[in-house]
């Protein structure tokens, strides 16, 4: 009797063991890196305009992980607010809509977009000009709040520092017009969904160029605005 109970207390044990090993399922490392990944790419391409975007994953603490079975989804918690070349993205694991686990993630990005670039040794106090630049496609992921694209060679520059051949013409260190000037009459344009709903007249706080944000003021109610300088003497502002 004893051996017949015994027997059948191991026939459920191991019926068991199969049931919980069911209702599981193996994610390996690729399959995360190559989820969280793609799901970066597409957050920072909202982020910048006519841009190519590659997020790699450095690495993960495991080989694979064990989840229970079920819909299994990403959600980037901390990291995806910013570009930053390399960074820990904190990643938070569900499964069916609810929370398993969280994983902190090394990730190297790289962004590439057509920039103006020395096509050949420019000097300091030397004019920059269609002749002493060129337009490649290079990653910029170390530069990106810094860079200029050809649309800025009607402006007359010239080089604040020398540069190498190849360099990224690095807009801190080149001497131009802006776009906006300080304490410069500006038109600022509020838009909203897309649609521009109404313009007023302003005053820049700072010196702008295309792409940069500033500060203008509006000149009848004397408001503060935070905007992108969109064309000479103007700026939008998302409302």
């Amino acid at each position: 009797m004893k051996r017949i109970i015994l027997k059948n207390l191991i026939i459920a044990i191991c019926l068991l063991g199969i049931s919980i090993t069911a209702e599981a399922q193996t994610v390996t490392s690729a399959q995360v890196k190559a989820q969280v990944a793609s799901q970066l790419c597409e957050t920072y391409k909202k982020q910048i305009n006519d841009a190519d975007v590659q997020v790699k994953i450095m690495a993960t603490p495991f080989a694979e992980i064990q989840l229970p079975d079920g819909k299994v989804t990403y959600k980037i918690t901390q990291g995806a607010e910013k570009i930053i070349p390399r960074d820990i993205k904190r990643v938070d694991v569900y499964v069916n809509d609810a929370f398993v686990r969280t994983l902190n993630l090394p990730a190297q990005t790289s962004v590439y977009k057509d920039v103006l670039v020395a096509s050949d040794y420019i000097n300091r106090e030397q004019a920059i000009t269609k002749e002493t630049t060129e337009v490649k496609r290079i990653d910029i992921s170390m530069k990106m709040d810094y860079i200029l694209t050809d649309r800025v060679l009607e402006k007359e520059m010239s080089a604040k520092k020398a540069f190498q051949k190849g360099e990224i013409i690095d807009k801190r260190f080149v001497k131009m017009r802006p776009d906006v000037a300080r304490n410069g009459d500006v038109r600022i344009f509020f838009v909203a969904n897309g649609a521009v709903m109404v313009t007023i007249d302003g005053t820049a706080m700072a010196d702008g160029m295309y792409g940069d944000y500033v500060n203008v003021e509006n000149k009848n109610y004397k408001k503060v605005y935070t905007g992108k300088v969109i064309g000479e003497n103007r700026v939008l502002v998302n409302i």
